[in-house]
C-alpha cells in the first residue's frame, strides 16, 4: 500500500511537471504566431495604426501578459514595446547584456536576418512571476527594415 501512494505521489508530480512544460510549449508557439499576426496586422493598417495597437496594454490582441509585440529596427532601436516604453528609441538598448554577457539585442538582429522564416533569440533574464533569471527566447521575424519579436520562458 505504502509503494502505491509513493507512486501516486511521483505520478502527480509527473503531470504537473509536464502540463508546467506543455504551458511553456504553448507560450512559445503562441509567441510565434503572434509575430505572424502583427507582421498582417503591420501590413493591413500601417505603421502608425499597428504600433499604438500593439503599445495598448488593454488590446489583448496584442498584450497579454507576458506575451506582447516588440517591433525594432534593424539596429535595434525599438519602435514598440507595450511593457516598457522607456525602451523606445534608446540608442543605448542594443549594447544591453545579459548575465551571461550574451548581447541580447544583437542576438534578436542575428535572428531575425538570419531568413525569412524567423529564427529565436536565446539569453536570460529575470522571469516576471519568479522573479529569478531564467532562460528566454524571443522568436524574431524580418519584415522589410523591421524586426517583430514576442518572446517566453520555455523552461518555465
Amino acid at each position: 500500500m505504502r509503494n502505491f501512494v509513493k507512486m501516486a505521489v511521483l505520478a502527480a508530480f509527473a503531470v504537473v511537471g509536464l502540463s508546467g512544460a506543455a504551458r511553456a510549449a504553448d507560450e512559445c508557439t503562441a509567441a510565434q504566431g503572434l509575430v505572424d499576426k502583427a507582421i498582417a496586422h503591420y501590413k493591413a493598417v500601417g505603421k502608425e495604426k499597428s504600433y499604438a495597437d500593439f503599445m495598448d496594454k488593454g488590446n489583448k490582441d496584442w498584450v497579454n501578459g507576458e506575451l506582447y509585440v516588440i517591433v525594432a529596427t534593424m539596429d535595434g532601436i525599438f519602435k514598440a514595446h507595450a511593457i516598457n516604453p522607456k525602451l523606445i528609441d534608446n540608442p543605448d538598448l542594443p549594447g544591453l547584456k545579459d548575465v551571461n554577457g550574451v548581447l541580447i539585442i544583437q542576438e534578436m538582429i542575428k535572428a531575425g536576418k538570419s531568413g525569412p522564416a524567423g529564427a529565436w533569440a536565446k539569453y536570460t533574464w529575470t522571469h516576471p512571476e519568479t522573479k529569478k533569471l531564467a532562460p528566454k527566447q524571443t522568436w524574431v521575424k524580418a519584415n522589410g527594415d523591421l524586426l517583430f519579436m514576442a518572446g517566453c520562458y520555455p523552461g518555465a
